[in-house]
């Protein structure tokens, strides 16, 4: 969250006008070297991802930028759902570090099919770089299935964020919506975890 407001500040500053120059003199290295960046969020997970998409709105514009967004996020997403299957657990710590390494095991076990993994993908997009690890460590979610439930049902929240950044770009004052709305999405997570603590530490109770 910090650092997507940080980000947002710095384009404030440079100004949106020069960015956007700046991309179109770059010529077609700006989109791969914007995949890239993309892809290599989701292989290392603890790299925020969030910022990225927003910029991509203010960048290229939303057509594009949802283009190079979803070109990105399923090809890094795939790789990653590849290291994990194929590679094994000492090879994803490298790469997404002790906390992160937790966070993919939390998730592995409630990864039972693809209508989990789709679940997840809509609610749970801002940590999506770890449910992918955690994808390929489930035997119930095949490669196929991360493809399209990341790419079908991706397609949403993506389009959102750069819709976000597109409107950033034509007005200033939709950055303190974007502030909301980042803040609110940040928080769905939390809630949720917070949904099945409570709802476990029911059942003991319910049952006596």
């Amino acid at each position: 969250m910090l650092v997507t407001l940080g980000m947002l500040g710095l384009i404030e500053w440079i100004g949106v006008e020069r960015i956007q120059k700046f991309i179109q003199d770059a010529g077609p290295l700006a989109p791969l070297a914007y995949i890239a960046l993309k892809m290599a969020t989701y292989i290392f997970a603890p790299l925020s991802s969030g910022p990225i998409q927003l910029s991509s709105g203010i960048l290229f514009g939303f057509v594009p930028g949802v283009v190079y967004t979803m070109i990105g996020e399923v090809l890094g997403g795939s790789i990653s759902f590849l290291i994990a299957r194929h590679l094994g657990r000492p090879i994803v710590h490298r790469l997404v570090g002790t906390e992160g390494m937790g966070r993919v095991d939390q998730f592995v076990s409630q990864l039972g099919g693809w209508k989990a993994l789709a679940y997840a993908r809509l609610f749970l997009a801002a940590i999506y770089d770890f449910i992918s690890y955690a994808a390929g460590f489930a035997r119930g979610v095949t490669l196929v299935q991360y493809v399209l439930v990341s790419t079908l049902v991706g397609l949403i929240p993506t389009s959102l964020f750069v819709a976000a950044g597109t409107s950033l770009a034509t007005n200033r004052n939709m950055v303190l919506v974007i502030y909301a709305l980042l803040g609110g999405i940040s928080l769905v997570p939390l809630a949720i975890n917070w949904l099945r603590k409570r709802q476990a530490n029911r059942v003991p109770h319910d049952a006596s």
